[in-house]
C-alpha cells in the first residue's frame, strides 16, 4: 500500500511561541527602525513572503523591491535560529514524535512538508523540535508565495523521493488551517484537518475536510486514517 502523507509545521506540528514574531520584529527594527513591526498581522496558513510584503505595506506604505526584500529574507532567516533557542514556549503538539515515528517506520520516505516558510526557517523548525530526520521532500514558502502551488510541488518532490507515482487519493495532506484544507481539496487529496492550532474544530469542519480531529494524541486512531 503505497501512501504519501503531507504536514503542515506550524499549528500542526509545533508552537514556536513566537519565535516568527520576535524574528520579524527584530528585522524591521534593525533595519527600518520600526518597533513593532508585526502588530495585527494574521500569520495563519500564510506563506513567509506574503507576510513580508505585508509588513511592508503597513508600515511603510510600499511593497519591496526585489533587493531589500532579499535582504529582509536573510536577516530574517538569521533572527530566527536565534529566536528559536530563546523561545521559551516552544512545544511540539500532542501526539506528534510518537505519530511520526509509527508513520515514519510504516511509510518511509513518503512523509513531507508543506508550509509557507522559507525552506530555511521551516528546517530550523523542525530541528530545533527534534523533527527534521522524518521527512523526505516539501513544499516551502522558498518555492512559491501561493499555497496551492508550493503544496502542488511538495506532491511533485515526493513523487520523485518516491519514484513512482502516486495518485492524489492515496495522498493526505495534514494541516490546521482552512488554507490546507482548500489546497489539499483542490488538488484532489484527503484532507485531514486537526484544531492544535488557532482554528476550533467548528470552524474547520465549515469547510468539509475529509478528516477532522482535536489533535493526534491518539495515535493508533490518527494511524487508522491513512490506512483506509
Amino acid at each position: 500500500m503505497h501512501r504519501m502523507i503531507i504536514f503542515d509545521i506550524d499549528g500542526t506540528l509545533l508552537m514556536t511561541g513566537g519565535a516568527g514574531k520576535s524574528a520579524f520584529n527584530s528585522v524591521f527594527a534593525e533595519l527600518y527602525q520600526i518597533s513593532e513591526a508585526w502588530q495585527d498581522i494574521l500569520p495563519d496558513g500564510r506563506t513567509d513572503p506574503s507576510l513580508i510584503k505585508e509588513i511592508f505595506q503597513k508600515n511603510l506604505g510600499y511593497k519591496p523591491e526585489t533587493k531589500a526584500y532579499q535582504k529582509v529574507a536573510k536577516i530574517y532567516i538569521e533572527k530566527m535560529e536565534q529566536a528559536l533557542q530563546a523561545a521559551p514556549r516552544f512545544r511540539l503538539l500532542p501526539g506528534i514524535t510518537d505519530l511520526l515515528e509509527t508513520l515514519f517506520q510504516r511509510y518511509p520516505q513518503a512523509l513531507g512538508i508543506a508550509t509557507g516558510n522559507f525552506e530555511d526557517s521551516a528546517q530550523l523548525k523542525l530541528k530545533r523540535a527534534g523533527l527534521e530526520n522524518y521527512f523526505s521532500f516539501g513544499g516551502f514558502g522558498s518555492d512559491s508565495e501561493d499555497r496551492l502551488a508550493l503544496t502542488r510541488k511538495a506532491l511533485e518532490r515526493g513523487r520523485q523521493a518516491l519514484k513512482r507515482w502516486i495518485p492524489p487519493e492515496d495522498v493526505f495532506l495534514v494541516g490546521d488551517t482552512p488554507h490546507d484544507i482548500r489546497c489539499g481539496k483542490l488538488l484532489g487529496m484527503n484532507t485531514v484537518a486537526v484544531a492544535s492550532g488557532s482554528h476550533s474544530k467548528k470552524e474547520l469542519s465549515s469547510y468539509q475536510p475529509d478528516f477532522l480531529l482535536q489533535d493526534f494524541s491518539q495515535v493508533e486512531e490518527v494511524i487508522s486514517i491513512f490506512e483506509i
